[in-house]
């Protein structure tokens, strides 16, 4: 009931398959155990970060825990990145359909919509110091308008009424463009001190 290699009780010569998932599987162990040991030192970084910044957060005014610089930086970056990767490609699947699919560019343009929203929500979402928040406001508002026009495409009726509105959406873009460029360097700007 045993296979011939294992009744005469050998070995199967190794493959080069067999070679290769044993290397994958180690260097994946490896990644995994250097995922763990960087995210161990979260904390760590976050309170070398504070002391650096001579904050206690257990002495602040409103009892809120203080945020240096590099923390917001860090922040932002992980819940605007997501967002913005998602609303390129959603951009990059409406821009290969707009010439012969009008479903196809129409789900795409919606799909645009909906991460334009997702990229509103991770801003909102976002604790920003006082003096930043009028800037973050400023580019919610620019891509509200930009949600807008994008909505108002996807319900063209035609690819060639759809393909009207590009050159009033690549300006909405390039709003919302500037607008993150300004909130990304106020937050890189290092705070004052309190």
């Amino acid at each position: 009931m045993t296979s011939e290699t294992y009744a005469e009780g050998g070995r199967r010569p190794l493959t080069t398959g067999a070679i290769m998932i044993t290397i994958i599987s180690c260097l994946s162990t490896l990644l995994l155990i250097g995922a763990v040991i960087y995210a161990t030192g979260t904390g760590a970084r976050e309170q070398a970060d504070l002391a650096a910044a001579g904050c206690e957060p257990t002495l602040t005014p409103s009892m809120q825990p203080c945020t240096t610089q590099p923390m917001l930086a860090r922040q932002y970056l992980t819940l605007i990145t997501p967002a913005v990767q998602q609303l390129n490609t959603d951009a990059a699947a409406y821009a290969a359909s707009e010439g012969d699919h009008l479903a196809v560019a129409e789900a795409a343009l919606k799909a645009e919509v909906t991460s334009e929203r997702a990229l509103d929500a991770s801003l909102t979402a976002l604790a920003l110091p006082p003096a930043i928040v009028p800037l973050a406001r400023a580019l919610i508002k620019v891509n509200q308008a930009r949600e807008t026009l994008t909505a108002e495409q996807a319900r063209a009726s035609s690819l060639t009424r759809m393909r009207s509105f590009n050159h009033r959406v690549q300006l909405a873009d390039a709003a919302v463009q500037a607008r993150m460029k300004l909130l990304r360097t106020a937050i890189d700007t290092p705070l004052p001190s309190a």
